[in-house]
C-alpha cells in the first residue's frame, strides 16, 4: 500500500541543467614568404543521456533524510524516512511484509505536523495492499482497489498508473476519502541518471490530497530528491541539500 506522504507532489524539478563543454586548440603554418597562424574551437560532444533503466526494487529503502523548503517568510524543515520491517505480518485477513514510512515537518524549528504510516504489501512480486495511517496523532486506514506495478524498465517520458483506493475510519468500512498514484520518469543530465516522480491526488475528509515525491534512480536503492505535500493548507515543496550531488 502506499502511503500519503510517499505518493506525493506536483512538481517540477528545476534547475536542469545540459552543461557543454568547450576545449581550444591553435595550430599554425607558412609557406613562401610569409605565414599565417590560426586557432580552431573544438566541442566536445555532449554528454550522453540516459533514456531507460530497470526499474528500482520495491519496496524502497530510504534512509532518513532531511529537505528544506522556504515559503512566506519562514523556513521549513522535512525529515522523511521509508523502512521495510522485518518479518511478517497480517493485514485485512492476508499475511503480509511491511514498511515503516515517516515524515516530521518544522516550521522556523518547531515541530508542526508528523506522519507515521505502516504499508502492507507482498513481495516476489511486488503489490501494495493498503496502509495504516497516523497523522499528528489521528488515524486512518487506506486500502487500494486496483494497482499497477511499474514497468521493468522506465524510459524517459513515459508517464502511466499506479493504482488508487479508498481511505477508511480506522476499524472500520466507513469511507472517508480516495486516491489515486500516478508516476512519470525524467532524464536527468548524464548517462547514469533518471528521475522517477509519484504522484497521489484525491481528498480525505473533504479536504484535498495532492502530494508529490522525486527519486534519483542511479543504481540501488534509490535517492530521494525532494517531496511537495499540502502542509495545514500550504502547499510547499521540499529540496534534498543534496540536489544533484548525485552527479559526482
Amino acid at each position: 500500500m502506499k502511503t500519503t506522504l510517499r505518493d506525493v507532489f506536483d512538481f517540477t524539478f528545476p534547475g536542469l541543467l545540459l552543461i557543454v563543454l568547450t576545449a581550444c586548440g591553435g595550430g599554425g603554418g607558412g609557406g613562401g614568404n610569409g605565414g599565417s597562424a590560426g586557432s580552431a574551437m573544438q566541442s566536445s560532444p555532449p554528454p550522453q543521456i540516459l533514456q531507460s533503466a530497470p526499474a528500482p526494487q520495491e519496496p524502497f529503502d530510504i534512509p532518513s533524510t532531511t529537505l528544506v523548503a522556504n515559503s512566506g517568510g519562514k523556513s521549513y524543515t522535512a525529515i522523511y524516512s521509508e523502512t521495510p520491517n522485518y518479518g511478517t505480518t497480517t493485514f485485512d485477513g492476508r499475511e503480509a511484509n511491511s514498511s515503516t514510512i515517516s515524515l516530521t515537518v518544522t516550521e522556523n524549528g518547531a515541530p508542526i505536523a508528523t506522519e507515521i504510516d505502516t504499508a502492507y504489501y507482498l513481495e516476489s512480486p511486488y503489490q501494495p495492499l493498503g496502509m495504516s495511517i497516523s497523522v499528528n496523532g489521528r488515524q486512518f486506514d487506506f486500502l487500494y482497489n486496483s494497482t499497477d506495478p511499474l514497468p521493468s524498465t522506465l524510459n524517459a517520458g513515459s508517464s502511466g498508473p499506479l493504482g488508487s483506493g479508498t481511505y477508511y475510519v480506522v476499524n472500520t468500512n466507513d469511507g472517508i476519502g480516495s486516491l489515486t498514484e500516478t508516476y512519470s520518469v525524467a532524464a536527468w543530465d548524464n548517462s547514469s541518471t533518471l528521475l522517477l516522480t509519484t504522484y497521489a491526488t484525491g481528498t480525505l475528509n473533504g479536504q484535498m490530497v495532492n502530494e508529490t515525491i522525486t527519486y534519483v534512480l542511479n543504481g540501488e536503492p534509490p535517492i530521494l530528491s525532494s517531496i511537495a505535500v499540502i502542509v495545514n493548507g500550504t502547499q510547499l515543496t521540499f529540496m534534498s541539500s543534496c540536489a544533484g550531488c548525485w552527479d559526482y
